[in-house]
């Protein structure tokens, strides 16, 4: 508990350093990054190159001796300052005190020690001209020491800029590898030297040159570093590269020892997932990508009033965040504060890959630079037709699987028994080929008992045997996003293809209106190449990225999702600054499983216990949990029903009937008979076998009190009453081992209900055909009851359907023909008589007739109140030219003469939305 409350401590203090950090304290630190990385660089080229032309370098050694920075050649300097400007850029505190005493205080003390040396006399003029010494190399000392004293003073009060402490604990293991590594070099050298070198020389004067070798590898890092330890003998070069290079590895582990930063829990919990699941169900309309904030390798920030989170996961020094904040969008910018300041507390970078645009925006606008990345393909499902030549490759599949006879079924995976599910999740497993891949959009599970929303598609062979499985995680309530993909190797080729385009035909009846398909990395290189206008740049770009697709399909996938003519959405990767673009793309490519990350694993092990998920209990399989999130589902299923006027005791009764583990919705489970049948049979019969009969209906009322209750039951044909009684009902439930009793019964069964009940006829003391009850089901529950005016529209409703039905037989007995909505073109291609029936309009057309046989013919078919426009129709175009584009269309095929007659049915039919839609259902 202490522990938990110096963390929470410690947490605040950095909080109000971050809030304390002004504009030019943030700035400064970015400065000094820059400067130490331009350094690194310099060295590295010179220590590899070996000299530059004399002026550039004599340039830039000038210019970094002034911010006393190494102006050597030296791999070791290149590669300590990358490492030290990385850490300044990480805001490492450490980083900062280590920059200003080790150069910037060191340089000032060494330089006013020269100074006084120098104006006291204690130099001789001899030295002095040795080292070609001049008034100019004074006054740049002088200017060296100023701006050095300066860049001290400047950082110390930007301190705040750098909030990221070293971990506890850290400072004994970075020194003692530090010294471990220095007494290595010592030994390696030794051994070295006895190897290469056999004259008389005894150990300790080996040791002594050894000695003097490892000390003087820091001569390059130091301020006047060369003068003070001038030694260097080069006369063996296996033992100076020994040495070098172990004080080289010792001296960077001690480094990054000293400036590493971790976190202890990197996975979710549950109560976090709960509350990303709650934002979800109220904020995910729009994102496709929000599901997959669920995924259990990624931690969750909130904003201020927890509206709003940001999940990611930590992949080295970058912690990577995966699509736009979930949750309200008015919260996203605190949502955002918050990750970035965790970031520069723990001296991480931060990034963001698969962003929307406008999440990039809100990114922008806290300080980040966004990039594309890629696009998202999405396909709307109105605008989707397999008629469409442009999906002549989609077309071909369907009809490959019609030949071979496949079939598919799509399901909730709630809808489906749980050893299928169990046979699917092993398959999916066995299919699948490498490691799941996905940060951003795949939640890498499949038959998880929480994602019972998730849209479960398989495709079957002739045979039946599974042959493709796809999922699809819900957006909202009326759209989709691809999860799982996977195929056998048996399976025909298009089989993928085959399950989408199933998808996304049978989505226009369930009411979905978007499905997004996956994400293709680096669209526009193809996109941009392949087009007339492109440059050479453009085109190699292009080369580069088809050389890639040979591993990683970035093509393949741009390609398998175009041949659905998406929608293509941009999504971005946002990053700090230009120097972070590496690490976080490095970063992305070990979230997506293009990059190993195993090998590093083990190395950083070595120094450092990360959080291992595995050594928690799993929270996600427990049974308390998943209750909680199915109430969550619930709960917002509710709530959308209760928005759309439902009553507030039909939703009760639903949900208690759930609670209860009676599915308030399922299919009958026994064959049936109808209450007509039933009647027919036994109208007039006075006595019963105690056969039992199974019917199901509605209930059109319900009555009784204690005991006993009574109810009608109607199925369209004929009603029939029940008799259900208490003692009845309770035996057969507990003799079957159902759920359904009488007390239930009594509680949730309302008037409306479709229900199936099974038992034996009887009379009642009235002589009314009954059927004693001795068990029931919910087939479907009532969300609300019919009003009265409902009803008499109801009743309309019929009569207008029954009106349009003898309208449609009038005019096939008449030998008309029935075509699709105004299809003048009928008539061009040899029909003589054709109408129309959309929504409540009636459209006539007879050719090489007058208006005045088309008037008396439908004068006999329509009652009189019915009004008719009528009108004749030639095939000069120049008669009709305010005729309908469709029409036009038609009179350049050689449309012949025809009359036609509109008219509509009575208001309130149209009012009720008959159609011939409605009156065929």
């Amino acid at each position: 508990m202490k522990n938990k409350k110096s963390a929470k401590v410690k947490q605040d203090k950095v909080k109000q350093r971050l809030k304390r950090v002004k504009p030019w304290q943030d700035k400064s630190a970015k400065l000094l990054g820059h400067l130490l990385q331009f350094a690194s660089i310099y060295a590295l080229i010179v220590g590899i190159v070996g000299w530059l032309m004399p002026p550039v370098q004599k340039l830039l050694s000038g210019f970094l001796y002034l911010f006393a920075l190494p102006t050597d050649f030296s791999i070791f300097n290149a590669i300590v300052l990358f490492i030290l400007a990385s850490s300044i850029r990480h805001r490492r505190r450490l980083a900062l005190w280590i920059e200003i005493i080790y150069f910037q205080l060191a340089f000032v003390s060494f330089g006013l020690i020269f100074l006084l040396a120098y104006f006291f006399g204690l130099v001789t003029k001899e030295a002095l001209d040795m080292s070609q010494f001049s008034i100019f190399s004074l006054l740049f000392v002088i200017l060296g020491v100023v701006v050095s004293l300066a860049t001290a003073v400047l950082m110390i009060l930007s301190r705040n800029a750098f909030p990221t402490k070293i971990v506890n604990g850290t400072w004994w293991k970075g020194i003692i590898i530090a010294a471990v590594g220095f007494v290595c070099s010592i030994i390696g050298g030794v051994i070295v030297s006895f190897l290469t070198f056999h004259g008389s020389v005894s150990l300790a004067q080996r040791i002594a040159y050894v000695f003097r070798e490892s000390v003087s590898d820091f001569r390059y890092l130091l301020p006047f570093g060369q003068e003070i330890f001038p030694y260097s003998s080069g006369n063996n070069i296996w033992v100076s590269t020994t040495i070098s290079v172990i004080m080289l590895l010792g001296f960077i582990s001690a480094f990054l020892i000293f400036t590493r930063s971790t976190q202890k829990e990197l996975s979710a919990n549950a109560k976090q997932e709960l509350a990303i699941r709650q934002l979800i169900l109220d904020y995910g309309d729009n994102d496709s990508l929000a599901y997959f904030a669920t995924r259990r390798d990624k931690k969750a920030i909130f904003s201020k009033n927890k509206k709003a989170a940001i999940t990611y996961h930590l992949f080295g020094d970058v912690l990577l965040a995966s699509g736009d904040p979930i949750g309200d969008e008015k919260s996203w910018k605190s949502a955002g504060e918050a990750f970035l300041n965790l970031a520069r507390a723990q001296g991480w970078t931060p990034g963001v890959i698969g962003s929307s645009e406008a999440g990039a925006k809100m990114y922008a606008q806290l300080g980040l630079n966004a990039t594309v990345f890629g696009d998202e393909a999405v396909v709307i499902v109105r605008d989707f037709s397999i008629e469409n030549p442009a999906m002549h490759d989609v077309a071909q599949v369907m009809r490959r699987a019609k030949r071979e006879n496949y079939q598919v079924k799509i399901r909730r995976q709630a809808e489906i028994p749980a050893t299928e599910l169990s046979d699917l999740t092993k398959l999916t497993e066995q299919w699948r080929n490498g490691d799941e891949r996905g940060y951003s959009m795949a939640s890498s599970r499949f038959g998880d008992p929480t994602d019972q929303q998730i849209m479960i598609v398989t495709a079957s062979d002739a045979a039946g045997k599974v042959q493709g499985i796809l999922s699809f995680v819900p957006v909202g309530s009326d759209k989709l996003s691809l999860d799982t993909m996977r195929r056998s190797p048996e399976a025909m080729n298009g089989a993928v293809t085959f399950m989408i385009s199933s998808l996304i035909e049978a989505a226009k009846e369930k009411e979905i209106s978007e499905i997004s398909l996956n994400f293709a990395a680096a669209r526009q290189f193809f996109i941009n190449g392949e087009t007339l206008q492109a440059n050479a740049l453009d085109k190699a770009a292009r080369t580069v990225m088809k050389f890639f697709s040979r591993w990683y399909q970035l093509e393949s996938l741009y390609r398998s999702n175009d041949i659905y003519l998406p929608e293509w959405r941009t999504r971005y990767i946002c990053y700090d600054n230009g120097g972070s673009l590496t690490s976080v793309l490095f970063a992305i490519g070990q979230a997506e499983g293009f990059v190993p990350t195993n090998i590093f694993s083990k190395i950083k092990s070595f120094f450092s216990r990360d959080y291992d998920p595995r050594t928690e209990n799993r929270w996600w399989k427990k049974s308390d949990f998943i209750k909680k999130v199915h109430r969550l589902e619930e709960n917002k299923r509710l709530e959308l029903l209760n928005e759309a006027g439902h009553d507030d005791s039909y939703l009760k009764k639903l949900n208690d009937l759930r609670e209860n583990g009676i599915p308030p919705f399922s299919l009958p489970d026994s064959e049936t008979e109808s209450v007509e049948t039933l009647r027919n049979k036994f109208e007039s019969v006075d006595e019963f076998d105690e056969k039992e009969y199974s019917i199901h209906g509605k209930l059109i009322s319900l009555r009784g009190r204690g005991a006993m209750q009574f109810a009608d039951l109607a199925d369209n044909q004929a009603k029939i009453q029940l008799v259900i009684k208490r003692d009845t009902l309770n035996e057969y439930a507990e003799l079957e081992n159902r759920l359904e009793n009488f007390a239930i019964w009594k509680k949730d069964v309302t008037v409306g209900d479709r229900v199936l009940v099974k038992g034996n006829l009887m009379r009642t003391q009235t002589g009314e055909l009954s059927l004693r009850v001795n068990s029931w089901k919910m087939l479907s529950k009532t969300l609300r009851e019919l009003t009265d005016i409902e009803k008499i529209d109801h009743t309309k409703f019929i009569e207008r359907t029954e009106y349009l039905s003898r309208i449609r037989r009038d005019l096939l007995s008449n030998r008309f023909v029935e075509v699709d909505k105004q299809d003048y073109l009928a008539l061009a291609a040899g029909y003589d008589k054709v109408f129309s029936i959309q929504n409540s309009k009636v459209t006539v057309l007879w050719a090489y007739q007058s208006i005045e046989s088309l008037k008396n013919l439908l004068s006999n078919l329509l009652e009189d109140e019915v009004l008719m426009d009528l009108s004749e129709v030639f095939p000069d175009p120049e008669a009709n030219e305010d005729a309908l584009p469709e029409l036009k269309r038609a009179l350049s095929y050689g449309l012949p003469a025809f009359a036609m007659a509109e008219f509509y049915l009575p208001t309130e039919a149209a009012d009720l939305g008959v159609d011939s839609e409605n009156e065929k259902k």
